[in-house]
């Protein structure tokens, strides 16, 4: 992407890396290897990109209409920063024990799932890629842009490229849980959940900063 400011690089790393961190793929991979086991070749490809569409529908419907949604209700940008960084703290968290996130699919999500014909739309692509958390990062972040274009295309890319390195994760699955088991998944995933606890505080600051300029402003 040349042309690009400092600021807009920037501002993409930040929504590529946080989405990427809540959606995670490698905490999915157990749950798809489980759901496709008895799947052919064909059929596991096939259920693959029904997940990865439906991600990508679902988050880009979200960053569409999130601003619109929030106006609605009567609810701040900064609020829902606030509130969506105390989620990704309590995402985190679980990450860092090494729980899958009850953000994302319940046990009983997966159950009940696992008995549907078609298990790339639920729970694969929603909500295990498309689940609570993401949908409110990419809400955050369009809250984020001020309505200028060019950072919210950058979004639009963020959801493209994250849903493009989940679909490799999640292809790879199968050989990644062979050759790293679940201790060494276990390890990435308390990375990435402290990432998303830092990400999810500098949101609350963010938020909280711009409530505190507002109310000691005369």
């Amino acid at each position: 992407m040349p042309g690009l400011a400092a600021a807009d690089w920037q501002f993409f790393v930040v929504a590529f890396t946080s989405l990427l961190a809540i959606v995670n793929p490698l905490s999915a991979a157990p749950l798809y290897v489980a759901l496709t086991a008895g799947y052919a070749r064909g059929q596991r490809a096939a259920t693959l990109r029904r997940a990865i569409v439906t991600g990508v529908v679902v988050l880009v419907a979200f960053a569409a209409l999130g601003t619109y949604i929030l106006r609605f209700f009567g609810i701040t940008t900064h609020a829902f920063q606030i509130a969506g960084g105390i989620i990704f703290f309590g995402i985190g968290w679980d990450m860092l024990q090494a729980r899958r996130s009850r953000g994302k699919a319940t046990e009983e999500e997966e159950r009940e799932g696992s008995e549907k014909e078609d298990v790339g739309i639920i729970p694969l692509g929603l909500p295990s890629l498309a689940g609570p958390g993401s949908i409110t990062t990419v809400i955050a972040l369009m809250g984020q842009t001020d309505e200028h274009w060019v950072r919210a295309a950058l979004v639009y890319a963020a959801i493209v490229l994250v849903m493009l390195a989940s679909w490799g994760v999640l292809a790879a699955a199968p050989a990644l849980l062979r050759r790293l088991g679940r201790t060494g998944l276990n390890v990435f995933t308390r990375i990435m959940g402290l990432l998303v606890m830092v990400i999810g505080a500098q949101f609350v600051i963010n938020g909280i900063t711009v409530v505190a300029r507002n109310i000691l402003r005369p």
